[in-house]
Formats: structure tokens, C-alpha cells, sequence
């Protein structure tokens, strides 16, 4: 290209020099003099002649230096598309990847499917817990059936977003729901507590990452004008789910068993694998296996699961199986909050592709959506896995109608996310902030309003409190995402997503852990005698709710120990 530059630049010294030489068709060779004083001993024909032909010349080295231009403007488009490209391609193909509508569509369909299958695996054991409790006689472990599967799901979504990256978005997403489906296989099969717990953890490692993948894959397929619309639909779809779980993990515990609630993800996984196999095309990632596992972050991963379980067991153990100030929960304590500085140490200076990059730490925009998804994903799903216990304890109702009781929540979050999906898409960037500080509002009246719940609320004021929390969660649910991506690089596309979704699902993680450790706490407080054994089996397992077989002289007492447990609980959260 520097050579076609420097012919075009002596193109033009050649114009602007004295005189030109031409080649005639006779072969003889014309010297054109450009000077303006005309030579007498040629006549005014010869002069006309002459100009005419000298302005031949400059027409034509005018055309050739232009088609010169338009040629190294192109070279220098080439390239500059190609460096694209290739920085594309390194960073696991960021790039847009255009779809016809059919495609979209059939694509959308299955990532709809795989978001369904992650979201009603979190929601559908609400309605569950009392039974498996009573079956494995172990209600002092239930609140590990939900932080199993968070926990996992947590610790594991950050690694997910650069494996993406490395290995590409569809490998990476099947191989998540596989994980996903082996686990709930696992979890209808269990013969006690203790295997089942195990089998929800291997479920959420494949569920943390289906839900990260889909909004990775969405910002490929989907441009960011677009993207609050389709996005929108998945948290209505996120959020129907989490409506039929409750619905379906109470139908099938009152007419078959508990069990069908993790059987029913399997034929709905092998729709979501069909769908992804056939109409998700993606551009192939460049490079042998062994250069792509090279950039696995194991140090960096490795390190952030164990802090992330270092800061979890303590929470679920302190002041039931261990007190608080015990050698152990301190040192739990201690070795979680070194682990995540540890973390961020070896993502800084070790880690050659970090999953946690910390250019990101310094936008004060994706710190705020971090900080706005955890406590949002601390709310919800603290509400979705207690606020079930309180129907059927204290309003006696069956695992049925207490997921149905819980439908003014999920149903509020579910029109809130899809209407500012699609209102977003028409807005400037600055109503991110008023979603998000709207959301907040919301739900901090809606959570303190639940604490005031008691045997003798009226059906209204419960609609009514519920309707106000989910208003306010489904203002954030999507926001926070749309807002990070729009803000982080490119090439930061998946970190950022699979970030956010890792600090929802950790405050999701802290909700139900400490909710559930202040609730067991002032359960045991209030329990004294022959009393604490039903706090110990279930609270009985009657027909109607959990008081059904509790004898008449201490339900007074257990009810009052419930109320006053619940009520403490969401005062916290």
C-alpha cells in the first residue's frame, strides 16, 4: 500500500512539473511545454492542438490519482475490518451474528425453553420442602435444598461467561443443561437427604450457567436496540416459570410425590437441546483444544469456590448446628471474606484471561448494577422459598394453594419485567437509574409490610403487600443487565453478563441462607419441651398445612413461634 502511495505522489510531482512527455500513436515522442507564453513559430492550430492534448493528460492522471485514493481507502478499510475481526475472534466472537426472523425465532424458542427449565428448578421446591423434610425427617437441613443448588450456581457463573469465550457459546450451553439434567435425574432418585442435596448441587452447576449463556447468547443474536424487547420476554418467561413452580411442585406433592418435581425437567431439556443443536449456528472458534483449555482461569475459579463456600456454611450453620462464635464459624468466616481478596489478587495479576476482568470494577455503572442485583436476588428468592411456609403453617393451606397464594408476587414481577423490557428500548440510558432506584423503593415497603404477616391478615393485604415486592423486583430484574452491557466493551460482553447474574444468584444464595438461619434461630428461642420436636419433623405433616397433626393445647404456641419467627426474618431482609 506505502508503494501505491508513493506511485500516486510521483504521479502528481510529474503534473506539476514544466513539461510532459506523451506517447502518440505514431510512436514519436511530444514535448508539451505548460509554460503560458505561446512559441511564435507555432501557429494558433498547433497551439489549440497542443492544449488540447495537455489537457487529456491531466484529465487523465486526474482519474488515475482519484481511483488511486478510492483503492488505498479501501486497503485501509480492509484491514482496519480484518483487525476487527480478529479481535473478535480472540475474545470468542462478540460479534453480532445476523439471523433471519424464522431463525431467530426458532432460536429464541429453545433459549426460552433453557431459561424456563433454570428458573422453575429454583422456585419449584417452595411447595416441596415440607414433604421431603418429613419423609427424610430432617427440617433442621431444608434450607440446603435451595442453597445447594444456589451455591453452585453461584460459584461457577463468572467461570461460565469466559468459557464462552474460549470454547464458544453453543458447546458451552449444552454441556450446562446436561449437567443440569443429570442432576434432576439424580435428585427424583434420591434415597435420603444427604443425596439429594448433592444431586441439587450438581444441578445448579449446570443451571448457573444456562441462565448466564442465554443473555450471552442473546447480546450475539440480538442488537442492543432490540435487546430490551427480547430480554423483557425471558424475564417473562423467568418469571412464569418461577409461577408454575411453585403451582407444579405443590400438585404433584398433593397427588403423586415430591419427586415429579424434578422428573419434569428432563423431556422439557431434551427440547431445549434440540432446538439449540439444530437452528444455533454460531462462527466457529479458531484453535486446537489444548490452546483453548491453556486459558481456562482454574486458579482463579478454584479459588473463588472455595471462598464462596468458606462464606456460605457459616451462614447455614451459625446458631443451629454450630453457635456463632465458635472456632469453626469464625474461622468459615474468616477464610471466605481472604478468599475473595485472594480472588481478586490472581484475576489481577496471575489469571492470563481473567472471568472476572477489573477494568470492569472501575465503571461505576456496572458496580452499582452488581450492588442492585444482589440485593435484588437476595429479596426475591428469600420471598419465593418463605413466604410458602407461611400459607401452609399459618393459613393451613395445602402445597397447592400455597403456591397459589404466591401468584400476586411472581405475576406482578412478570408484567413489570416484560413492560420496562419493552419501554427501555424507547428510553435514554439515564431511566436505568430510575427503574433501579424505583425497584429498591418497592421493595423495601413491600418486604416491610410482609413482616407485619399474621394468622389474622386478611387475604387483601396480603395480595396487596406482595404485589408491591414484585412490582419492585420486576423493575430491576432486567434493567441491571441491559444497563452493563451497554456500558462494558465488546470484548467484555460475556464477563460482564455472566458477573451479573453471579451476584444475583450470591445474593439469592445470602438471602435464603440468612433468612433461613434467623428463622431456625427464633424457631428454637420461642420452642421450649415437647414442643421443639415438630420443629425438628416437619411440624407435624398433616393434610392441611404443617399443624395438621399438632395437638390442639400447643398449636397456639407453635403458631405464635412461627408468626414471630417469619416476622423477624423479612425485618432483616
Amino acid at each position: 500500500m506505502s508503494q501505491e502511495i508513493n506511485n500516486r505522489d510521483n504521479m502528481t510531482e510529474g503534473v506539476s512539473s514544466t513539461s510532459a512527455i506523451i506517447e502518440v500513436p505514431e510512436t514519436k515522442t511530444t514535448t508539451i511545454s505548460t509554460s503560458k507564453t505561446e512559441n511564435p513559430l507555432i501557429n494558433n492550430d498547433d497551439n489549440n492542438n497542443v492544449k488540447d492534448e495537455k489537457s487529456k493528460v491531466n484529465s487523465s492522471l486526474d482519474d488515475i490519482i482519484n481511483n488511486r485514493d478510492v483503492e488505498v481507502a479501501n486497503i485501509r478499510n480492509e484491514k482496519s475490518y480484518q483487525g476487527e475481526l480478529n479481535t473478535n475472534s480472540h475474545s470468542g466472537d462478540h460479534s453480532r451474528v445476523p439471523l433471519t426472523k424464522a431463525r431467530l425465532a426458532l432460536v429464541f424458542t429453545g433459549l426460552m425453553f433453557g431459561i424456563f427449565l433454570a428458573a422453575l428448578d429454583q422456585t419449584i421446591v417452595a411447595t416441596t420442602l415440607h414433604a421431603i423434610a418429613v419423609e427424610f425427617s430432617s427440617l433442621d437441613q431444608i434450607a440446603w435444598i435451595g442453597t445447594a443448588y444456589l451455591l453452585t450456581a453461584t460459584a461457577f457463573q463468572p467461570t461460565y461467561g469466559k468459557l464462552a469465550d474460549i470454547f464458544g457459546r453453543k458447546i458451552t450451553f449444552l454441556i450446562a443443561i446436561f449437567l443440569f439434567e443429570i442432576g434432576s435425574l439424580v435428585c427424583g432418585l434420591s434415597p435420603n437427604m444427604v443425596c439429594l442435596i448433592i444431586a441439587r448441587a450438581i444441578a445448579g452447576l449446570g443451571g448457573g450457567g444456562i441462565i448466564g449463556l442465554v443473555y450471552i447468547i442473546i447480546s450475539d443474536i440480538v442488537s442492543l436496540q432490540d435487546r430490551g424487547k427480547y430480554q423483557g420476554m425471558i424475564g417473562g418467561v423467568f418469571g412464569i416459570s418461577s409461577v408454575v413452580g411453585p403451582l407444579l411442585g405443590g400438585a404433584f406433592t398433593d397427588s403423586v410425590t415430591w419427586r415429579w418435581a424434578f422428573y419434569i425437567n428432563l423431556p422439557f431439556g431434551v427440547i431445549t437441546v434440540v432446538c439449540v443443536i439444530l437452528f444455533l449456528h454460531l462462527p466457529h472458534i479458531s484453535g486446537s483444544f489444548l490452546e483453548k483449555f491453556k486459558r481456562i482461569d482454574f486458579l482463579g475459579t478454584f479459588v473463588l469456590v472455595i471462598a464462596t463456600i468458606a462464606l456460605l456454611l457459616p451462614l447455614n450453620w451459625g446458631g443451629n448446628k454450630y453457635k456463632w462464635d465458635s472456632p469453626i464459624i469464625i474461622v468459615l468466616l474468616c477464610i471466605g471474606g481472604l478468599g475473595f481478596i485472594v480472588f481478586a489478587l490472581v484475576e489481577k495479576y496471575v489469571a492470563v484471561e481473567p472471568i472476572a476482568p477489573g477494568r470492569l470494577f472501575k465503571n461505576r455503572m456496572v458496580i452499582a448494577c452488581f450492588a442492585v442485583n444482589f440485593f435484588q436476588g437476595m429479596s426475591f428468592f428469600a420471598m419465593v422459598y418463605f413466604i410458602p411456609l407461611f400459607f401452609q403453617i399459618v393459613k393451613g393451606a395445602t402445597a397447592t394453594k400455597a403456591g397459589l397464594d404466591l401468584l400476586p408476587l411472581i405475576l406482578a414481577v412478570v408484567f413489570t419485567v416484560i413492560f420496562t423490557g419493552q419501554l427501555i428500548s424507547r428510553t435514554p440510558i439515564i431511566t436505568y437509574k430510575m427503574y433501579c432506584t424505583l425497584g429498591g423503593i418497592f421493595i423495601i415497603i413491600g418486604s416491610g409490610l410482609m413482616s407485619t404477616f399474621s394468622e389474622t391478615s386478611k387475604k387483601g393485604e396480603l395480595i396487596g403487600y406482595l404485589l408491591i415486592a414484585g412490582i419492585g423486583i420486576g423493575c430491576i430484574m432486567q434493567i441491571t443487565i441491559l444497563a452493563s452491557q451497554h456500558v462494558a466493551a465488546r470484548e467484555d460482553l460475556a464477563s460482564v453478563t455472566s458477573l451479573m447474574t453471579f451476584f444475583r444468584t450470591i445474593g439469592a444464595v445470602f438471602g435464603v441462607a440468612i433468612l433461613g438461619t434467623v428463622f431456625n434461630n427464633e424457631l428454637k428461642n420461642h420452642l421450649s419441651g415437647g414442643a421443639s420436636s415438630f420443629s425438628q419433623s416437619g411440624f407435624g405433616g398433616g393434610e392441611r398445612g404443617g399443624l395438621g397433626n399438632v395437638p390442639d393445647s400447643i398449636k397456639p404456641l407453635i403458631l405464635n413461634a412461627f408468626i414471630s419467627s417469619f416476622s423477624l426474618s423479612f425485618k432483616e431482609l
